[in-house]
Formats: structure tokens, C-alpha cells, sequence
């Protein structure tokens, strides 16, 4: 989770690739009831459930002139040294402000070099608008 913030904070998608399996490319973003229906009642055919991958948010990162900075708190391993969920929850700082929160779940397994994400999931509670 350090390594995965670090490469946030520098812009280095590089890096933050690094942290994947190559071939993985589940990451799923779930709107939460209420942030589902604020974005339906301004576009009816909103998706509940978006489909990305590490390679999309990796460009992201590495090509914004915006500072991100995560925060990760109240996280729980579970581990057999071979797989590992990771369960934590997040508040996504966009230029110093919450731009999203939420829960997020971590797939990983240890790989011949090491830990690499899998997938991931999380939950998504952007601020109100006002």
C-alpha cells in the first residue's frame, strides 16, 4: 500500500503498473446507493457499476497536472502468504480536497517477485456537488 501511494504522489504510473499482475484487469467502481441516485437524477442512464483497469488509472496518474493524495485507513489483511484480500477504506484527495471516499478491496497474491494486485474493487461517494 505504500509502494502503490508513493507512485500516486510522484506521478509515476510506471511504477504503480509495477504493482499489478500484467494480465490483471479487474478494477470495478460501485456507486453507493445514495452517490447512485445524485447521478441518476442527472442522467438517467447512469451506470451503477464501471468497468476500468490498472493501465487506464496508471495513464491518469501519470499525465495529470493535479496532485492526488489517498488516504487509507482501517485496513485488514487476511493472508495465507500466498493470497491476500485487503480491505480498507479511502478518501481520494484531488488538489488537497475529498474528491471521493469510499471502501476498497485488494485482490492480491505473491507472485515469484513479490505481492502483486490482482483486482480491484471499490465502493464511490463523491462529495455534493453544491
Amino acid at each position: 500500500m505504500k509502494q502503490h501511494h508513493a507512485a500516486i504522489l510522484a506521478h509515476d504510473g510506471t511504477a504503480l503498473s509495477s504493482l499489478f499482475l500484467p494480465d490483471s484487469n479487474l478494477w470495478l467502481n460501485v456507486l453507493t446507493v445514495s452517490a447512485y441516485a445524485r447521478a441518476q437524477s442527472k442522467s438517467p442512464t447512469v451506470q451503477k457499476i464501471r468497468v476500468s483497469n490498472y493501465r487506464d488509472f496508471a495513464k491518469l496518474v501519470s499525465t495529470t497536472p493535479k496532485n492526488f493524495d489517498p488516504e487509507h485507513s482501517n485496513a485488514v489483511i487476511h493472508t495465507d502468504g500466498t493470497i491476500a484480500p485487503v480491505y480498507f477504506d479511502f478518501v481520494f484527495n484531488v488538489d488537497g480536497k475529498a474528491n471521493n471516499r469510499g471502501s476498497e478491496t485488494w485482490q492480491l497474491v505473491k507472485a515469484a517477485d513479490g505481492w502483486r494486485i490482482a483486482s480491484i474493487i471499490y465502493s464511490s461517494e463523491p462529495p455534493v456537488q453544491q
